[in-house]
């Protein structure tokens, strides 16, 4: 083992993940500590708490986890003394809670001393957990946030999103209302990624400026705390005998897109584990912003997660906020943002006409891919007149109960002609429902990708408006804006039928490719402890995705379909009736 090493760790629900990459990006290093097997002393289920809607996670088992994740390291023969620079990701919206003495706890960490836990979780914790991003518990707290700023669109468009569950200012308002001793013994309060940040450099770090973007507290265009946002939670305070709330935050976090170093390691971890002193320690961020980290995303750039849920990730310079899905400030590229839109119904939809299709066909292999596969393929299958979206769960994007609906619609108008409770059989339905899911992927990230003006419209496709959620655009900002490419991960990457018709659907122009790393989350800290180190010592830093694409080696990425604008001009014609046929769901 030779060479030079960056480190990145995934503090995720279940797990905390450090990979090691060498100056080729290559891992050379893994190791993961499973926090129901591996630390079963704190009871959690799938690394959490349950109660009703409350959940939550015992801060001092990721404590402890770090300790045990890089003492494996060592037991694996790992020369931890070559980690140049360590960066990492952690679930987003959490939030930790810090004691008065937690600084000089921090500060003074000694390897001669025990472990961190042993140091540290005593008394550095005024609450010994940390709201979960599953936690549903605080309603009432988003209602009162959202009714003080104006409600959820101006909410979004101040903060990236509307009100949630699982953001940290509404768990913060329900600490303050119903634990006010826990908030005031509260001197420091951090997000999950500065708490992993603040452990590793043995003081507190500010925020990470992309991840705080998660806490509906945050300004995005103003680049600072929201100051009606603060004086809400500050107004609720009973007491008012500790520190501000934004004193609490240390202050505004540190600024996202350039290589900002949060400090070195901690002595503690030089003489416990063998780190080098001087190794840097760049600011962690939130799980989905450094999974767009692990591939070379640049502006108008889409990545899609095709998993039991779709997740549509994408790069852009347009900060086109809505209720309906999240903007953050990018944490690599200036002036850009990362969009996040999350879909229900992914890959169990899909499932549920596979499985009825194989009863048809009497295929007897449970799990059978190959009929529903050559019926999506399968351009002699004509539904250029039919339409239809298929909920078995209640949906997210658009905001509607669980449904199932198929349309037949004029072609030239877009007009919904009628209802009909099936197609002419059900590989019409294979075929439909990978075109209807790719779609309303296309048609929500469209407003967030740079234009592309210069075709010809037709007076009426330029005088026609379509809505979308909250979006009432031209018709034309769909044929517009386009991804220059789009990147497909997740279990049903795997399926080259499915990945081929939504890549035609979204038409990027530049191709379509699929990743199958499986630690995107780790592998982005990893690639963001690289490039922030490589960049210190350049006089003109390199474009995050610039910098990945030079290095990514060959087979990280598999070209699945180039880009192609016929296949792409196909689905114009659907866009009308998508809009109707959701409207009318919603009314």
């Amino acid at each position: 083992m030779g060479g030079t090493y960056y480190l990145g760790f995934d503090l995720s629900t279940q797990q905390l993940k450090c990979l090691a990459v060498d100056e080729h990006q290559c891992i050379v290093g893994e190791q993961t500590v499973e926090f129901d097997k591996d630390l079963p002393h704190y009871n959690t289920e799938k690394g959490v708490y349950h109660k009703g809607d409350i959940v939550d996670s015992p801060v001092a088992q990721w404590v402890e986890a770090f300790d045990l994740v890089l003492q494996r390291f060592v037991n694996a023969g790992f020369d931890l003394s070559k980690v140049v620079a360590v960066s990492g990701s952690c679930q987003q919206h959490g939030s930790v809670y810090w004691t008065e003495e937690a600084c000089d706890l921090l500060e003074s960490l000694q390897a001669d001393h025990g472990y961190l836990k042993d140091q540290l979780v005593p008394n550095a914790f005024a609450r010994p957990t940390a709201p979960n991003w599953q936690d549903h518990s605080t309603g009432k707290q988003c209602q009162e946030m959202e009714h003080t700023i104006g409600g959820p669109q101006e909410m979004a468009r101040i903060t990236g999103s509307r009100a949630h569950f699982r953001f940290t200012g509404p768990q913060i308002l329900k600490i303050i209302q119903e634990e006010p001793d826990v908030y005031e013994r509260s001197h420091v309060i951090t997000l999950v990624s500065n708490f992993a940040t603040s452990l590793l450099c043995g003081k507190f770090v500010p925020l990470e400026e992309a991840d705080a973007c998660g806490m509906n507290l945050y300004d995005i265009q103003e680049r600072k705390f929201s100051e009606p946002l603060v004086q809400l939670l500050e107004c609720n305070r009973p007491y008012k005998i500790g520190n501000s709330l934004l004193s609490k935050l240390l202050g505004e976090p540190m600024r996202a897109g350039s290589p900002l170093r949060a400090g070195t390691v901690s002595q503690y971890f030089v003489d416990k584990y063998g780190f080098n002193g001087n190794c840097s320690i760049f600011p962690f961020t939130g799980d989905n912003l450094a999974t767009i980290c692990s591939l070379p995303l640049r502006n108008n750039d889409v990545l899609v997660s095709l998993g039991t849920s779709t997740t549509v990730l994408l790069v852009t310079d347009q900060y086109h906020p809505s209720p309906n899905y999240h903007l953050f400030i990018h944490p690599t590229i200036p002036n850009h943002y990362m969009g996040m839109i999350c879909y229900c119904n992914g890959s169990l939809a899909r499932e549920q006409i596979r499985d009825k299709l194989n009863i048809v066909c009497h295929d007897k292999k449970p799990g059978n891919w190959i009929t529903f596969n050559e019926a999506v393929s399968d351009d002699n299958i004509s539904n250029d007149n039919e339409l239809a979206i298929y909920f078995p769960l209640g949906e997210i994007v658009p905001s509607v109960p669980a449904v199932c609906q198929r349309v037949l619609f004029d072609k030239d108008t877009g007009e919904i002609l009628q209802k009909v409770d099936q197609f002419n059989d059900l590989r019409h339905d294979a075929k439909n429902i990978v075109e209807s899911q790719a779609l309303s992927c296309r048609v929500r990230v469209s407003p967030l990708l740079t234009p592309r003006p210069g075709a010809f419209y037709t007076s009426i496709q330029i005088n026609t408006m379509v809505k979308f959620d909250y979006d009432e655009l031209p018709l034309t900002t769909y044929f517009d804006c386009r991804p220059e490419h789009v990147y497909f991960v997740g279990g049903a990457s795997k399926n080259l039928a499915i990945v081929k018709r939504f890549s035609q659907v979204l038409g990027a122009t530049s191709g379509n490719f699929r990743s199958e790393n499986p630690n995107s989350c780790a592998v982005g800290g990893c690639y963001k402890a690289m490039w922030s180190y490589l960049q210190q010592s350049e006089s003109q830093p390199t474009n995050f995705g610039l910098f990945l694409k030079e290095r990514l080696q060959p087979t990280d990425l598999q070209l699945v379909l180039k880009g192609d604008d016929n296949a792409w001009d196909k689905y114009n014609h659907k866009i009308v009736p998508l809009s109707r046929l959701e409207q009318a769901l919603q009314r």
